[in-house]
């Protein structure tokens, strides 16, 4: 007879939800939630999990099973411990709470044809055979609902659930879980980008490996990703605060739109200012795609369609971009000057990068080029290089102040 582990988490990335749920809540904070909303869930035509269990033959591992489970009774795969879900952000997240209590509020109770089914694998346990434990992958926001409308009692939910493979490492069971999570977070607009990035990376998605594997080459993390998967010394790593135009893998975004070698010297240039001279530990997305463009036109083209030779090598445009930022943040008699590598980010009247960067780099780029090339006469739009530069300008107001920038 198979049964349900329900005193302890099978794995060290499962927390209880009803236990979490109760370290945020006190009874005392129950109180003003006491006969507030009431709860209409009536399950008693379902099977419970236990009865799934007791009863338990060949056929049934290789099926779904509509059942009843005690919230008590189930566990999550947290993410801040390697799991995939986000049973934790749920109720501490102030957004995730306001929206609960607004559901609570618009139908005046648990609502159980709203709430519907929720989504669950029993994992076996590693060791005993015929052992299993409730692993919720869709539903955290429900369970809080529902628990705030009981005053925090355990109460049964409706939760669609499949069995594991047993045998097989912890790793795989949270990669398949992860693809679970992910396909229903992709059409949820309550996951946010970490979320659906860790949850994406959980389940081995191409993209969000990609973009794993390219952070971990240049020693950047992501909301603490990198010491969740124990990455020696990554704690110690500039974080980047999104993954705008990163996530999306090989060949998207802004691989697609600059070049992937160009993206990697962007990192790696900003990476060097970043612990040489500005000393910013969290940087954005947007001073990588600064650098991408830079490296992209100006590495690559020079001053006619026909020149053989770029306006920069990677090292002159690297020099000039660290120079920059050293003149930047230089003492003097007036000061200290202060230029960040944040001072690129998008803002909410710009978010066109090439106009970022003509605002930020001109004239001193031209001046340093005529310098480095020993030349009286810098280059303007009539430029090859300018020209194709402008082209990524996509505002058309912004791009006629740009030519006057860069002309």
């Amino acid at each position: 007879m198979a049964m349900l582990v329900t005193d302890k988490a099978l794995y060290p990335d499962l927390i209880r939800n009803f236990e979490e749920f109760h370290k945020v809540y006190l009874p005392e904070d129950l109180l003003k939630f006491q006969g507030k909303w009431g709860d209409d869930s009536d399950y008693s035509n379902y099977r419970t999990i236990e009865d799934l269990l007791e009863n338990l033959t060949e056929d049934d591992l290789y099926k779904p099973h509509t059942v009843t489970v005690d919230i008590k009774d189930i566990f999550s795969s947290e993410k801040s411990l390697g799991g995939c879900d986000r049973p934790l952000w749920t109720i501490t997240n102030q957004s995730a709470i306001n929206k609960q209590l607004e559901s609570l509020n618009r139908h005046k109770k648990y609502c159980s044809r709203s709430a519907q089914t929720l989504s669950a694998m029993l994992r076996p346990h590693p060791t005993k055979e015929g052992l299993w434990q409730v692993v919720k992958f869709i539903g955290s926001n429900r369970l809080a609902m529902k628990l705030f409308a009981n005053g925090g009692r355990s109460t049964r939910v409706l939760i669609l659930v499949y069995f594991h493979e047993p045998g097989l490492p912890q790793k795989e069971y949270i990669k398949r879980e992860a693809e679970l999570h992910t396909t229903d977070a992709g059409d949820r607009s309550g996951q946010n980008e970490e979320q659906k990035f860790a949850s994406g990376f959980r389940a081995q998605r191409p993209n969000e490996v990609y973009a794993y594997e390219h952070l971990k080459k240049h020693e950047f993390n992501y909301k603490g990703i990198m010491q969740q998967e124990g990455v020696e010394g990554s704690e110690n790593w500039i974080s980047i605060r999104s993954l705008q135009g990163i996530k999306d893998g090989r060949g998207n975004g802004i691989f697609k739109k600059y070049g992937e070698k160009y993206v990697d010297r962007a990192f790696e240039t900003t990476k060097r200012i970043a612990l040489e001279i500005t000393k910013e530990e969290v940087l954005g997305a947007s001073p990588i795609e600064s650098f991408s463009l830079m490296n992209h036109i100006f590495t690559q083209y020079g001053k006619t369609q026909s020149s053989i030779k770029p306006l920069f090598t990677p090292q002159e445009l690297e020099d000039f971009l660290i120079k920059f930022f050293e003149e930047g943040n230089r003492d003097s008699v007036f000061g200290k000057k202060v230029l960040m590598i944040n001072d690129l980010s998008k803002t909410g009247s710009v978010k066109d990068i090439a106009y970022i960067c003509g605002h930020t780099f001109w004239p001193e780029i031209v001046k340093y080029w005529m310098s480095i090339n020993g030349k009286q006469i810098g280059f303007s739009t009539d430029c090859y290089a300018i020209q194709k530069f402008l082209d990524f300008c996509s505002d058309k107001h912004l791009k006629k102040e740009l030519r006057s920038i860069v002309a």
